[in-house]
């Protein structure tokens, strides 16, 4: 099933290679404010935790993504309008996660890149309060994502300046090169006949398929607030039911149209 949030991703990466006990475990202190003092920085988080009347230390380092790996990103995300639109009005849509995995830039950590410790007698790893901080910083990116970004080592300034900079240099064409692009006569000589249809509609087809990736919505918004229970699973039947009824529909009735 794709991710339908950040935090999400965050934990399942987390979760492939860490005890799902101890997970639990730190799930407390991240929902009862136990996580104090947090320090995010490219490549590098710091955490107090308050366990009773003691205070350990958290320290996560996951290195960041080189220049060279950040450059193919924004290249490739300012050529894909739906994304650059949505990054530069301030929204970080979790399909972005996929652009990560097509160039092969590794956006969330495996068991040999994240290196966490702990100031706890618990040398296991992770303990319960690096668990919990886990589960902090799940909530936390999943209401500004640009964080994340900025752990794994762009600001958000810096990704929207970049972001800017390569549309602008896409479309500095000029004038003569902007006019170069259309080939259809002034409007002025095609007045006798522009509302005519012409023969080209005739070639005019449509495809209505089924949505891929499956329950995009699902992916957009990411889970509600309003509970913990994963609604994918119990909806998406409901939903196929809907688009095969729906895309039935829809084609009978192109069929009925054309005979």
């Amino acid at each position: 099933m794709p991710h339908t949030s950040w935090s999400d991703a965050w934990l399942d990466a987390l979760l492939a290679f860490s005890h799902p006990g101890r997970m639990r475990r730190g799930r407390r202190f991240a929902r009862e404010g136990l996580i104090k003092k947090v320090d995010v920085k490219p490549g590098a988080i710091n955490a107090e935790v308050k366990d009773g009347r003691k205070t350990f230390e958290v320290t996560i380092h996951f290195s960041p993504l080189d220049d060279a790996s950040w450059d193919r990103i924004v290249d490739k995300l300012a050529t894909q309008a739906i994304y650059s639109a949505r990054l530069l009005s301030g929204e970080m849509p979790p399909e972005v996660m996929e652009v990560f995995a097509e160039i092969d830039a590794p956006l969330f950590p495996s068991s040999d890149e994240l290196d966490a410790s702990c100031t706890c007698p618990d040398w296991e790893v992770p303990c319960k309060h690096i668990a919990g901080v886990y589960y902090y910083l799940a909530e936390q990116f999943e209401k500004d994502p640009f964080l994340f970004f900025y752990f794994r080592g762009r600001s958000k300034d810096d990704l929207m300046d970049a972001l800017r900079s390569h549309r602008s240099a896409a479309h500095s064409e000029t004038p003569e090169e902007n006019l170069s692009l259309f080939s259809d006569p002034p409007l002025d000589q095609q007045l006798d006949h522009f509302w005519e249809i012409g023969p080209e509609l005739a070639s005019v087809t449509f495809n209505i398929d089924k949505p891929s990736p499956p329950l995009p919505h699902f992916k957009r918004l990411g889970r509600p607030p309003f509970t913990d229970m994963d609604l994918y699973p119990l909806l998406k039947p409901v939903y196929d039911a809907i688009t095969e009824k729906t895309i039935s529909w829809a084609n009978k009735k192109s069929e009925e149209h054309h005979d």
